[in-house]
C-alpha cells in the first residue's frame, strides 16, 4: 500500500515531466475527505491523508518515485447544468443564482459556478433536479442534465443548508 498525505504538485509541472502516469479516480464528493482508499487503474493501492482543508483536484501528483507518478483523475459524472444567460439583466441573473443556491442548499446539495453555469450534483434523480428548477420559474435560463467533471478544480460551495436547533 502507498500512503500518502495530500497532493505533492500538479502533473503539468517540469519536474513530472518523462514519468509514466498511474491514474487514481477520486469523484466530487471523495475530494475533500480526510481519508481515502483508492486503487489506480494500474493496480496500486493508494491511502491518501489530507490536512482539514485539503483539497484532490484533477491532475493533482500524489507520489512520484522518480519513474512514475500517481495523479488524481476527476470522472466526469451526471450534473444538473444551469446556464444564465449573459446577455439578461445581471439583477435578473443574480436573483436566479440566489434562487439555485436556496433550493439545493436546504436539500443540502453543493453547487459549483463556473462562468454563466451553476452546476449541480445529481443526487436524487436527474427528474427531480429538473423540477426543482422548473418550479423556480427563472426567466432567462436553460437547465438540463450533463455530464462534466464536478470539482475538478476547487471543491463544491455550499450544501450545508440550513442547520436545525433543538429547542
Amino acid at each position: 500500500m502507498l500512503a500518502v498525505r495530500g497532493p505533492i504538485g500538479t502533473e503539468d509541472e517540469a519536474r513530472f515531466a518523462g514519468r509514466t502516469r498511474e491514474h487514481v479516480r477520486v469523484t466530487w464528493d471523495e475530494a475533500s475527505k480526510r481519508r481515502l482508499r483508492r486503487t489506480t487503474e494500474a493496480g496500486t493501492d493508494v491511502a491518501v491523508t489530507l490536512d482539514r482543508d485539503g483539497y484532490l483536484a484533477d491532475g493533482d501528483v500524489l507520489d512520484d518515485d522518480g519513474a512514475r507518478i500517481v495523479v488524481v483523475r476527476r470522472p466526469l459524472e451526471r450534473a444538473l447544468v444551469v446556464r444564465l444567460d449573459p446577455a439578461s439583466d445581471r439583477a435578473v441573473r443574480l436573483r436566479a443564482a440566489v434562487l439555485l443556491g436556496h433550493a439545493f442548499g436546504n436539500q443540502h446539495v453543493p453547487l459549483e459556478v463556473d462562468g454563466d453555469e451553476v452546476r449541480v450534483p445529481v443526487t436524487t434523480s436527474e427528474a427531480i433536479a429538473l423540477q426543482t428548477v422548473a418550479a423556480l420559474e427563472l426567466p432567462a435560463t436553460r437547465a438540463r442534465i450533463e455530464t462534466v467533471a464536478l470539482g475538478a478544480r476547487r471543491p463544491l460551495t455550499g450544501g450545508g443548508g440550513h442547520h436545525h436547533h433543538a429547542s
